[in-house]
């Protein structure tokens, strides 16, 4: 059983990568089940881990990827299909840009052994919600999709502020040590 506790969330999370590489070649009645197989995916794969205490580093990074390539796997269709302009593109998925730069700024001067200490944060779990909360508006109802990009662009604007600035203390700190 053990054995399982430790697969599990990791499965799960590849399985949304699998969503994501299978969304665009989705008819648009299956979206919605798509989408809600990702979200609850994302909340069962974490949430599992803490529980069984199997936690690791490269399952986080997983998740984090697959989160990452559903939610531009399921925005590029939905540009494509002119659900919405493309100008919301870079506000919905802003939290997203800022962590993938910093991940390529860790990398560059390696230190990379930072960015695996950066836990998961509130306004990130904001972010993602907001970003399926907009999934679920253009898919429910595709004529009332303003108010839901907002919320989204604010969501991740947001946390992408808030990431940011734990980024910015961090590299503070670590040229400090450095000196």
């Amino acid at each position: 059983m053990n054995f399982l506790k430790q697969i599990i969330p990791s499965f799960l999370s590849t399985l949304r990568l699998i969503a994501a590489l299978a969304f665009p070649f989705c008819p648009e009645s299956f979206w919605g089940w798509l989408i809600l197989g990702a979200g609850t995916t994302d909340i069962l794969d974490g949430w599992l881990a803490r529980r069984w205490k199997v936690e690791s580093w490269q399952g986080g990074l997983i998740d984090a990827i697959a989160d990452k390539l559903f939610v531009l796997a399921v925005l590029a269709v939905f540009v494509t299909r002119a659900k919405f302009s493309f100008l919301w593109f870079p506000l919905v998925i802003s939290r997203d840009i800022l962590v993938a730069f910093t991940a390529i700024y860790v990398a560059a001067i390696r230190r990379w052994d930072a960015f695996k200490k950066m836990g998961a944060r509130a306004s990130g779990k904001l972010a993602t919600a907001g970003q399926f909360v907009l999934f679920m508006t253009v898919i429910l109802t595709s004529d009332n999709v303003f108010p839901a990009l907002i919320f989204a662009s604010f969501c991740s604007l947001a946390a992408a502020i808030d990431y940011g600035m734990v980024f910015s203390r961090a590299f503070a700190a670590h040229s400090r040590e450095t000196g």
